[in-house]
């Protein structure tokens, strides 16, 4: 199939429509969050009522819509983790969704989570939005049209254009969202290494707790830039094409160009990307 502007358009559209809705249902559960029912998913975090129900809502609508897509939720994969990433990368289309992307936020009452919806064709991101309910803030692009931001508080009907110039910055005038240190092992040096090198000397540090909020807020220039490891495809299938259409640049930790189904990512724009990148290979 060849992909149309107008298929773009129409599924960027889509996507807007039916990431607002789940955030609509996001913001209902958080008005009772002390009432939320939590389920324990051992390494793989914690999931509450709201995620259900916006996976829900978001899986009956794609259904719906493209019922011939393949869908990845990040609250139905573990059923055979292996086999749907496979078969995420390799369908002609696949939608890949978080209903709720900073599960440990949402529960806590901290205001900084999004609903994330991506589409690949043929294992690329084409179609992107994340969506944070309780800020306004709409992150979206699509492939070869630009990335954008709405904020659905205030206008949703203005979007301004996300920035797409080189950043320039010494790492003294940067602010990183870096990675966390989860090891408990061996590893945990060298993982403390890679933190320890690029935040040495850099004006701030910042971790949201949404790993697509925060590829976001590179593609903003809120942040100068963003690794992590060991992410799911959902966590950055949809900010990942944000930020590819900001001109943010986009590598695993070997200096590969990101796909979804990579293990590590490094996020900034060039030429602050290769400062970093030589700072996390030292």
């Amino acid at each position: 199939m060849k992909i149309t502007k107008k298929f773009l358009n129409d599924a960027q559209e889509f996507a807007l429509d039916v990431g607002y809705e789940a955030g609509e249902i996001l913001l209902k559960f958080q008005r009772k969050r002390n009432a939320l029912e939590v389920m324990d998913k051992g390494t793989e975090g914690i999931a509450s009522e709201a995620d259900i129900k916006s996976e829900e809502y978001i899986l009956s609508r794609i259904r719906e819509e493209y019922p011939d897509h393949y869908i990845l939720s990040e609250e139905d994969y573990n059923k055979n983790p292996k086999a749907s990433y496979q078969k995420a990368a390799s369908e002609e289309f696949a939608w890949l969704i978080d209903p709720l992307d900073g599960t440990n936020n949402f529960v806590n009452g901290i205001p900084l989570y999004a609903v994330s919806i991506g589409l690949l064709y043929k294992g690329e991101p084409i179609v992107g939005v994340v969506y944070n309910p309780t800020s306004g803030e709409c992150f979206f692009a699509s492939k070869d049209q630009g990335a954008y931001l709405i904020d659905f508080r205030i206008n949703p009907f203005k979007k301004y254009h996300l920035l797409t110039e080189q950043n320039t910055k010494e790492m003294h005038e940067c602010i990183f969202s870096p990675a966390p240190i989860y090891e408990t092992s061996s590893r945990f040096e060298k993982h403390l290494s890679v933190f320890r090198n690029n935040i040495i000397g850099a004006r701030a540090v910042r971790r949201l707790g949404s790993a697509a909020l925060e590829l976001c807020y590179v593609a903003n220039g809120n942040f100068d830039g963003y690794w992590e490891k060991n992410l799911k495809p959902w966590d950055v299938a949809a900010a990942g094409i944000v930020c590819k259409e900001a001109k943010v640049k986009m590598t695993d930790f070997d200096g590969k160009d990101y796909t979804p189904f990579d293990l590590s990512i490094l996020a900034a724009r060039e030429p602050l990307h290769g400062k970093i990148f030589g700072a996390i290979k030292r």
